[in-house]
């Protein structure tokens, strides 16, 4: 269907002219005077005005023309309009689109000037169109809600819901990709704090220097290219959520200040003497385990529990895997529109490959995934996706245990053997990728806390030691 354009314009000729310009892309309207514009809005669905300032009863005033410019963007705020001016009038444009105008072009008329203007409203209209509706898709399905109907989500919830309308700090832990920032803003928006700002910042991101000025704000002179005072992040957020995300990489210095606004509220800028006072709920986030950088002497103590009050933990995609259903179509439905597609859904084969996969990179990796698919369609479906085929199509663990246990022979096998060379195999496997340290490769195994002495008993358990490969 053609998008309709109105020309409003008193001259004949003038709008025959652009009828003709425009009638291979558009089906175009006409409106002689202000009486027959409203006639036809009315009447219509339009897409674009076209708008000749030059107006009767006076033509040669174009403030009539700008006022209803105005009452144009004040009650179709929805519609564009591009204005058409005279040569001696082209000043005007500037001040048309401060009233509302996205485009203008000039008299006597240039095809390809106009052709441009009014191709450039459209698709500034188009955009505008579907942002909007990314917008109220995300805010209706999941933009402001975690998506899953799965044990490991609605406990994720469930733990959410206990911690939002607390003060205390939350330590997120959650692989990459996973949705840590969306809990934070989650909990800030659920927390007596919403009003107020949300400020998040990815702490491995930025260098020491820059990191700790942007913390905590500096005095003019503080160092070299210091010009001017600069508020930090916590006076910007003071009154609402600071979120420090990736908090593992903030350097020891900085973990030193941090450390003292956590336990007196206050701090200085750098530069400066002033004892500042903020009021801000920490979140902070990291995928990398801060116990054992505290055991290491990279992280402090005496900060990780102060960050450590309550914790929280996303599960990764392959834990919640019978939500990628729900997930995929969701994240479908934005890239579609996102991409201007018409593409609706996945094929059996497709789903297939999507529930396969082992996700490494979490929801983010799903979005990129399903993004690609959608570029790639030619088709209302996503036949298959070629991102997961070949050696990078990982499938999840558990998948890859069934199809080896379809291989068992049928004359049955001896379980207890079995079972105990599956461990060991996994020990050995655990360490060679963790190089060769238990702790870590008893936390690559999930076994958390008890790492270290469950690891100790599995390779007590086989006679594994430290630098064995599988043969």
């Amino acid at each position: 269907m053609k998008s309709v354009v109105l020309v409003v314009d008193d001259n004949e000729i003038n709008r025959l002219n652009l009828k003709l310009l425009l009638k291979d892309g558009y089906e175009v309207l006409e409106a002689g005077d202000l009486a027959q514009a409203e006639e036809q809005l009315a009447a219509h669905r339009v897409d674009l005005v076209v708008l000749d300032l030059a107006l009767p009863p006076e033509p040669d005033n174009p403030d009539i023309g700008m006022r209803y410019l105005e009452q144009l963007h004040e009650d179709n705020p929805d519609v564009p309009v591009v204005v058409v001016t005279g040569h001696e009038q082209r000043k005007l444009a500037v001040r048309a689109k401060r009233a509302g105008a996205i485009g203008f072009f000039g008299k006597p008329f240039d095809p390809d000037e106009v052709r441009a203007a009014i191709d450039a409203a459209m698709e500034a209209r188009a955009r505008q169109v579907r942002e909007q509706e990314l917008a109220r898709l995300a805010e209706g399905q999941g933009g402001r809600e975690l998506l899953g109907e799965s044990p490991a989500m609605q406990a994720l919830r469930a733990m959410m819901a206990q911690v939002a309308g607390a003060p205390s700090t939350v330590l997120i832990r959650g692989e990459t990709g996973s949705g840590k920032e969306l809990v934070a803003r989650l909990l800030h928006a659920a927390s007596p704090r919403a009003e107020g700002p949300f400020i998040a910042i990815n702490c491995a991101a930025l260098d020491e220097r820059r990191l700790e000025s942007d913390m905590f704000g500096h005095e003019k002179g503080a160092f070299p290219g210091a010009s001017r005072r600069k508020l930090g992040w916590l006076e910007r957020a003071s009154g609402g959520t600071l979120f420090l995300d990736e908090v593992a990489a903030l350097p020891a210095g900085v973990q030193g200040k941090l450390l003292r606004v956590l336990e007196h509220g206050t701090f200085s800028r750098l530069g400066g003497d002033a004892e500042l006072a903020t009021d801000v709920r920490l979140i902070c986030s990291s995928r990398k385990p801060l116990e054992r950088l505290v055991e290491e002497g990279a992280f402090r103590d005496d900060l990780y529990y102060l960050i450590n009050v309550v914790r929280i933990d996303v599960p990764p995609l392959r834990e919640h895997a019978e939500d990628i259903p729900l997930l995929a179509r969701h994240v479908l439905a934005r890239k579609a529109l996102l991409c201007n597609k018409a593409v609706e859904d996945f094929s059996d084969e497709a789903m297939e490959q999507l529930m396969r996969y082992a996700w490494p990179g979490n929801v983010r990796e799903l979005e990129n995934v399903i993004e690609r698919a959608v570029v790639l369609a030619d088709g209302p479906r996503i036949e298959r996706i070629p991102a997961l085929e070949g050696p990078g199509g990982r499938a999840r663990p558990e998948d890859l245990l069934q199809d080896w246990l379809d291989r068992l022979p049928e004359e049955g096998v001896n379980a207890e053997r079995l079972l105990d060379e599956v461990e060991r195999r996994l020990v050995l496997t655990a360490l060679k990728r963790n190089g060769q340290v238990k702790v870590r490769a008893g936390r690559w195994l999930g076994f958390g806390e008890r790492a270290k002495d469950k690891m100790r008993y599995l390779c007590d358990k086989y006679g594994i030691q430290p630098g064995e490969t599988e043969s």
